[in-house]
């Protein structure tokens, strides 16, 4: 038997350097300008904050993709609102897809099937209850709108494309539905995004030469901070927020260029609502504190005065513990996600009964569906 262990721990020792980078970043925490940027945007939790016990509503997801032996795949995506009213809407979405279509193709129709299904959802909540309300959503809402203007231009097949568009604007209309009283607080449990380097950069250009990589957000904030607390909300919209390309999407649509002139910028924050606990980055709808710019009319701006007490004291009152960071999308996700046993295998279980002697999953499949 080959001993992988030994290899492993061999493959460590040759990598260290990099592992030590990447884990430690001795690269920012040495450098004293990065630890007074931190300092000056970085707040502490109150012990109190006011609350509104306005109605609570959440939205989720879970998708299954099979492979089937004769070729095509077969996309399952369930999607689930739950509210504190007792109010309860589910929509189950079937795409079947040809086998020959790429594989990024096949990610990007993935993403797009379950937002499809997510802003219908979140849509139909605003339709069917009275305002006020807090709507809850799972990812950030303001990369959603990046990743459906790229997805314009992403598909080979115009039925995509069209659903591309649709998504899009049913999730420009969600986004404006705040102007209506309508709090949509959209929650990233984990982040990606490398805006505080970017802005670092700007007064610091030094630091993209003598820092390896682009370190994201959570990244840095870690590295200087470890109590409950969250960041100065940033405003933010355009270039920073929507990226360059997207920006020249923009421009060769004169109805998107429109309906983005009258959507709302966005202020993003990051949170920590337990000591040494991961942070989420929260966004919402900049005119929910009056703010009244429009996401294209706005790059970034530290909203230093803004009073963001309410959305504060909502995370908090949400918060149970490190695994239940928000009551509402941790159930909605608890109740939504598709398991192997049973969920996937009475869907499986109806296909064969409806198809007898056809379904049959691809070989590679029989471990991982």
């Amino acid at each position: 038997m080959p001993d992988f262990i030994s290899l492993f721990i061999s493959e460590i020792k040759k990598k260290r350097p990099i592992l030590e980078e990447l884990l430690l970043k001795r690269s920012l925490s040495d450098k004293s300008f990065v630890s007074e940027f931190i300092g000056k945007i970085w707040n502490k939790l109150s012990d109190s904050y006011q609350f509104t016990n306005k109605p609570t509503f959440a939205v989720d997801a879970s998708q299954r993709t099979l492979s089937f032996s004769l070729g095509p795949y077969l996309i399952i995506t369930q999607a689930l609102a739950i509210g504190s009213n007792g109010y309860e809407k589910a929509l189950v979405s079937l795409e079947p897809v040809w086998g020959s279509i790429p594989e990024t193709q096949l990610g990007l129709l993935r993403d797009l099937l379950m937002q499809d299904l997510e802003i219908r959802l979140a849509l139909q909540i605003i339709k069917e209850n009275k305002a006020p309300l807090i709507l809850f959503i799972d990812g950030s809402l303001l990369s959603r709108i990046s990743y459906l203007l790229r997805y314009l231009y992403s598909f080979e097949d115009e039925n995509y494309k069209n659903l591309a568009r649709e998504v899009l604007m049913n999730t420009l209309e969600l986004i404006n539905s705040s102007k209506n009283n309508v709090d949509v607080i959209s929650i990233s449990k984990s982040s990606r995004n490398t805006f505080l380097f970017q802005i670092l950069s700007l007064d610091n250009p030094e630091i993209d030469k003598t820092t390896p990589y682009k370190p994201t957000d959570s990244e840095i904030l870690s590295i200087f901070t470890s109590e409950p607390g969250y960041t100065t909300p940033l405003l933010i919209g355009a270039e920073m927020g929507l990226g360059h390309k997207q920006l020249e999407i923009i421009e060769k649509d004169p109805d998107l260029q429109n309906i983005l002139n009258n959507s709302p910028a966005f202020y993003t924050f990051y949170i920590r609502l337990m000591p040494r606990d991961q942070f989420l980055r929260v966004d919402f709808p900049a005119n929910m504190v009056g703010e009244k710019s429009s996401i294209l009319s706005i790059n970034y701006f530290w909203g230093k005065d803004v009073n963001i007490d309410q959305i504060l004291g909502v995370l908090r009152e949400n918060c149970v513990n490190t695994k239940i960071y928000q009551t509402p999308l941790y159930f909605v996700d608890q109740i939504v996600r598709i398991k192997r046993e049973p969920d996937l295998e009475r869907y499986i279980m109806i296909l064969k009964t409806e198809f007898p002697g056809i379904i049959e999953l691809d070989r590679s499949q029989g471990r991982f569906y």
